[in-house]
């Protein structure tokens, strides 16, 4: 059997066909760039428990005039509210740290540490 003599643009057609090929294998569909767009926050544990409230960062840099009122997870039962002001706002988007109480629920409340996640 002869060989025929493969010139040198087959080759680098072929190396660039079987370097597509493993490429494509490493990327995964679920792979994604963060957008940063949410944020999950977890509270104090009161009484054996916390809570968490995801907050999206387009509402937070929107200042909103009344502030921004979220209901927290439901544990035991139970859920609170947290409420930021137009003014804890407007720090988390100049990156300062808010601690914000939520309503109290059960007897008890609990705290938050909001600071800003997408810079």
């Amino acid at each position: 059997m002869r060989r025929l003599p493969i010139g040198r643009g087959a080759r680098i057609v072929a190396w660039l066909g079987t370097v597509a090929f493993l490429a494509a294998g490493c990327s995964s569909p679920e792979s994604t760039v963060p957008t940063y767009e949410t944020k999950t926050f977890t509270s104090t544990t009161v009484d054996g428990h916390s809570h968490t409230v995801t907050l999206s960062r387009s509402d937070i840099q929107a200042l909103p005039e009344a502030g921004l009122t979220v209901t927290t997870s439901s544990v035991n039962n139970h859920t609170h509210t947290l409420s930021l002001t137009k003014a804890q706002c407007g720090s988390v988007n100049n990156s300062i740290q808010v601690v914000v109480e939520t309503s109290t629920a059960n007897n008890h409340s609990h705290s938050f540490s909001i600071a800003n996640w997408w810079w």
